[in-house]
């Protein structure tokens, strides 16, 4: 298992809401069922939205959905802990 890193929200700026990402980041890093990434991009959703940006939230969570999944070769990617892609 690689380090755990967490380079605050990836592709969207940070705000008041980057310890939702950070926490995010966390689950990412170890990965694990489909049903774990769901939780974890709901549970950024839901975090972002109650710091009072419900836009915001939604539009993370569709980015997290689209750009998180572990085939793609990048450093923010389901499972990045581990020198290979773990979903299930």
């Amino acid at each position: 298992m690689r380090p755990f890193k967490s380079d605050g929200c990836s592709c969207f700026p940070d705000g008041n809401w980057v310890d939702c990402c950070i926490a995010h980041d966390k689950k990412y890093w170890v990965g694990g069922l489909r049903k774990d990434r769901i939780r974890a991009d709901a549970e950024l959703m839901s975090c972002v939205s109650l710091k009072g940006h419900p836009v915001i939230a939604i539009l993370m969570y569709i980015g997290v959905r689209i750009g998180g999944v572990s085939f793609l070769p990048t450093s923010f990617r389901w499972g990045f802990g581990y020198k290979w892609p773990r979903y299930k």
